[in-house]
This record gives structure tokens, C-alpha cells and sequence, in this order.
């Protein structure tokens, strides 16, 4: 994983060179566009055992990268309605926390990764779009005990979110996100992340 400062300051380089770039980009992009976002936090609902001293429920290295494809525009209401399609893999960093289990609550180390297929729609008004996306994901949690031994476990369910993106140019986009991913860790331990993350995306 690489420090979090370095995402952020990629992207504070991308919107000083992108408007670069737009001069020699095609004048119109086709409908494939792909991205990547940094998930700067993510709350895993996990409960830490009481007087546990190094739990931390949220993880702060995260990220998403998806591959999309746009249908036609829509005109709506003085902007335009973006339908898409996306396949997007998710991975989860590390949690801290107490993992329920057959012998009660258990200290230990949670991560998680997934891939799934959403539906996206957008509305974009100007150089501004807000999106909300749903779809199935199937993912797999893995947890470390600290008192030794380990557990994973695989699970298929809905996922959602809703972001807001800045156009740059007309290849170039800023993007702030929140999504939420179902996780089972063990047979006993089901929670859904809810992660924030910050990213660009390229429409080629």
C-alpha cells in the first residue's frame, strides 16, 4: 500500500496537466471510459471487545477500479441523463475490531477484496454530474485472529452509492464517492463497508 498523501497529490497533478492534454485528446470520446479512486476511509459497522487497545473499526487504505461503458444521453431537465454500465473491483485495508464467532466475540485483523456489476445513472449539468449506482458484487472477507488462527468466506449481495464528478476536459474526471459493499468475514460475521473515496477517471 503506499502512503495516503501520494493519491491525493496525483490527482492535484492531473488536474494541473490535463487541460493540457485536451488540446491534443480526439474531439469526441467514445462510450468506454475506465477509472480508479483511492478509498480514503471506509466504516467496516464492526464493534470492537471492550478495553481492546488497538481497535480501529475503519479502514483508511482502500480503493476501486472499474472498467464502463455509456449509452446514449438523455436531455432532462436543461442537463443531460448519463445511463452506464460498469465492472468494478473493490479492496478493502485492514480493520481492527472484535469478529463474532461460534465462541462468542473474537480480536482480530478483517480485510476484504470483491468484483461486481452495477448500473450507473448520472446527471450532468454543465462540467458537474451527480450519479447513483446499484448493482450485485461477490466478495470475499478474510480475518486474522489475534489469538492465532484465521477464517475467510465468500458472499454475493447488492451494493449501491452515489458520487459527484468534475469534467476537467472532455477525457479527464474528478471523482468523489461513497459506496457500500457487503462483507462476510466468517460463518458468523456479515457487515456492510460503507467507503469514501476520492479518484479520476479517463473516457477514451
Amino acid at each position: 500500500m503506499f502512503p495516503s498523501f501520494r493519491f491525493p497529490a496525483a490527482l492535484l497533478a492531473l488536474a494541473t496537466i490535463a487541460p493540457l492534454h485536451a488540446a491534443a485528446a480526439d474531439p469526441a470520446p467514445g462510450p468506454v471510459y475506465a477509472g480508479a479512486s483511492y478509498g480514503f476511509r471506509a466504516n467496516s459497522g464492526l464493534d470492537c471487545l471492550p478495553g481492546q487497545a488497538d481497535c480501529d473499526k475503519s479502514s483508511k487504505r482502500n480503493g476501486k477500479a472499474y472498467l464502463g461503458y455509456s449509452f446514449d444521453v438523455l436531455p432532462f431537465q436543461g442537463g443531460v441523463a448519463l445511463p452506464s454500465v460498469e465492472l468494478v473491483g473493490y479492496t478493502g485495508g485492514e480493520v481492527k475490531s472484535g469478529f463474532d464467532t461460534g465462541a462468542g466475540k473474537v480480536a482480530g485483523r478483517g480485510k476484504f477484496s470483491g468484483l461486481g456489476v452495477q448500473g450507473v445513472l448520472g446527471y450532468q449539468f454543465d462540467a458537474f454530474t451527480l450519479s447513483g449506482r446499484a448493482g450485485v458484487a461477490y466478495t470475499q472477507g478474510k480475518v486474522d485472529y489475534l489469538g492465532g488462527g484465521s477464517a475467510k468466506k465468500n458472499k454475493a449481495g447488492l451494493i449501491y452509492g452515489i458520487g459527484t464528478a468534475y469534467a476537467l476536459n472532455q477525457n479527464w474526471s474528478l471523482h468523489l464517492d461513497w459506496d457500500r459493499v457487503p462483507v462476510k468475514y466468517n460463518s458468523k460475521q456479515t457487515t456492510k463497508v460503507d467507503m469514501f473515496s476520492l479518484g479520476a477517471s479517463y473516457r477514451f
